[in-house]
């Protein structure tokens, strides 16, 4: 039988994956991948990288850090989202990444990156429509464009296409009608109040160079008393839902992103697979003008349902093939009460288990795992950079049914928590499959703090992507994981001593009454009694922090003779517990007792300026489990031959 040989996979580096361009390019790109058998691993932020707060945003932007490039072929970098708003900070990073570890092909999504080849979407096509339309359809004479920031490339292309159609027109070709935003809704409704003071005059028409600027644009205006598109009409470019759902809808572009980034596989894979035939690009069907209101126009009610796949209604609920109520959607994920269900666990362990049963709002999917840090679950251990070297798959649901057919199948969860090298990415990423997949690789953290991550393995058509429903539903459970957390440690502060660690008093009843059932009929209970001696003497001559220091290392001795099952606790100011249950007899606590006293002994000893000895008082008792519940009274019972021992020793000394 042939060796099987995993196929080539692409790596696709994105932000904000529910966006209307990312979805375009993901789907762009895994349909290509798919022509060519080609996995693909897509790793992407949740949010777009102008996100307000920064320390949130560098815990979404670890999950780039992930990336092995030895285990891809090439690499694709959706460079347009990772610089949205000017923010460089983020692809200088990736660039800086490639440099180093990269040595695969790569190829630049809309942008100029590091001097890589890069592919574009045809900018030039669509505004010099959108010009066409205004002028020939609407008689607009006075047109303007407001684009990006100067000297940006997009902004400068966009520009360009304004004048150049505008001269194909016969009309006003000057830079003068070219004014510079930001591509967001400020700009628009900054350049609003300029129109409105008189600063700039009223045009015919303004084509705004993305959506953004656009409703800014005209919500301003619009509540200012101008009429629209009356008294000026306006354009956007993108075509997102936002612009079609504004009170005033706009009148937009759909750029073919999605044949810009089939396009960009094609040039990956004339590098990797340079003797197998290049796939024909399908362009995007639906691409061109989306008509709006605010050009005058009567909004398109089929552009409505292409937007909402067939649905206008938002209420109304979609139904599958056979008939079936959708529930992965974003009114199923609200009606699952999900957060409610999270929030209400405390433990670490169920918390997995209750993540598990609410995956089925991630329908369909291959395959979804959650990895996380071994120490997760401790609130004081942080992972601001990178990720360990090791982590743990503590979920992974899978389909009963393991073929690899469209029809939904039932999920299982594979419980048993799997360690693996972080190099590894995902070990199941060489797993033999009879289909290419597309591999989500998605943060999980709590602010800057990373707790690991999740991913979502999808089949190459499958409708489900890292879309809204499944990026909200992982906040959902990044918020959830840390709220474990934090119940966790306030937990721990509530049954352990901040300063040794040991149980404190609460702890050590809670915890020998979880276990005193367990107790077989011929076990016995070891009960030591440890007190230190002269802890007010320490404390009054030399100060509290040398009396902390007697604590900790008698607390250290105490550890140190205490086997792993073992309940060990400080339950006052000096005094401390042990308690020991098994097949023990007096023997055992003799035996204990003389290697707690070596063990101060030679701290003692190894005293390098011997200001006082830390010394301590110990005495025990010894029962069968069948007196288990007597625990009170053995403890004074122990505290007895605890002072007997501390006097016995007052006596020595004194002689």
């Amino acid at each position: 039988m042939k060796d099987y040989v995993p196929r080539k996979r692409l790596a696709l580096l994105i932000a904000d994956p529910s966006s209307d361009y990312s979805q375009a390019v993901i789907t762009g790109v895994r349909n290509q991948c798919a022509r060519y058998n080609y996995d693909l691993l897509v790793f992407s932020t949740m949010v777009k990288v102008c996100h307000p707060d920064k320390v949130y945003l560098d815990g979404e932007l670890n999950i780039y850090r992930l990336i092995n490039y030895d285990l891809v072929d090439g690499v694709l970098v959706a460079s347009l989202s990772l610089v949205e708003d000017q923010v460089y900070s983020v692809i200088e990073q990736i660039e800086e990444a490639l440099r180093q570890h990269c040595s695969k092909p790569v190829v630049s999504l809309d942008l100029p990156f590091a001097g890589y080849p890069a592919v574009f979407t045809d900018d030039c096509k669509a505004i010099r429509q959108v010009v066409s339309h205004l002028v020939n359809e609407h008689n607009c004479k006075k047109l303007y464009i407001l684009t990006g920031q100067k000297d940006y490339v997009v902004s400068e292309a966009r520009a360009e296409a304004f004048c150049e159609q505008m001269r194909t027109e016969g009309l006003d070709d000057s830079k003068e009608n070219v004014f510079y935003g930001n591509f967001w809704y400020t700009s628009g409704e900054e350049f609003a109040d300029r129109i409105l003071s008189g600063e700039v005059s009223m045009p015919d028409a303004v084509v705004c160079a993305n959506d953004f600027m656009a409703i800014g644009l005209a919500n301003r205006l619009m509540n200012e008393g101008i009429r629209i598109p009356d008294q000026i009409r306006i354009t956007g470019y993108d075509a997102s839902r936002e612009a079609f759902y504004n009170t005033l809808s706009i009148t937009s572009y759909t750029p073919d992103v999605y044949g810009m980034a089939a396009q960009a596989v094609n040039v990956i894979h004339k590098q990797i697979d340079p003797d197998v035939p290049e796939e024909e690009v399908e362009m995007l069907p639906h691409s061109g003008l989306r008509i709006g209101a605010s050009c005058g126009c009567a909004q398109n009610a089929d552009d409505l349902r292409l937007m909402e796949g067939g649905y206008l209604n938002p209420n109304e609920r979609k139904r599958n093939a056979d008939g079936s109520l959708t529930v992965n959607d974003m009114q199923g994920l609200h009606e699952s009460y999900m957060f409610e269900t999270l929030s209400v666990i405390k433990d670490k362990d169920r918390i997995l288990d209750t993540i598990t049963d609410v995956s089925y709002l991630l329908q369909p999917y291959r395959r979804f795992y959650l990895v996380l840090r071994d120490d997760w679950s401790d609130p004081s251990s942080r992972c601001v950079t990178g990720y360990p070297e090791t982590m743990r798959c503590v979920i992974r649901c899978i389909p009963q049914n393991e073929s690899e057919s469209e029809a939904e199948p039932r999920y299982a969860v594979d419980s048993e928590e799997h360690s693996f090298n972080t190099k590894q990415m995902l070990p199941t990423l060489d797993e033999e499959r009879n289909i290419p997949v597309v591999f989500y690789f998605l943060p999980s953290h709590f602010s800057d703090d990373t707790i690991g991550f999740a991913v979502l393995q999808t089949a190459m058509d499958a409708k489900r992507s890292a879309d809204e429903v499944s990026t909200l539903w992982l906040r959902n459970v990044n918020n959830s994981l840390q709220m474990v957390r934090i119940v966790s440690k306030l937990l721990d502060y509530s049954l352990h001593d901040p300063m040794t660690s040991l149980y404190n008093r609460r702890g050590m009843e809670i915890t020998y009454n979880q276990r005193k059932d367990s107790l077989e009929p011929e076990d016995t209970v070891l009960i030591w009694i440890i007190d230190m001696d002269g802890l007010k003497y320490i404390n009054d001559h030399f100060g509290h922090e040398h009396g902390d220091v007697g604590i900790i290392t008698v607390s250290e001795a105490i550890r140190t003779i205490s086997e792993k099952d073992d309940i060990s606790a400080r339950i006052g100011g000096d005094e401390f517990i042990i308690i020991s249950s098994g097949k023990y007899t007096e023997q055992e606590g003799q035996k204990r007792i003389k290697e707690f006293e070596q063990i101060l002994a030679d701290r003692n000893a190894a005293q390098k300026s011997k200001m006082y000895d830390i010394t301590a008082s110990i005495g025990f008792v010894c029962f069968p489990a069948s007196e288990k519940d007597a625990l009170e009274e053995k403890m004074k019972e122990a505290d007895q031959r605890m002072y007997e021992y501390k006097n016995l020793h007052k006596k020595l000394r004194s002689n």
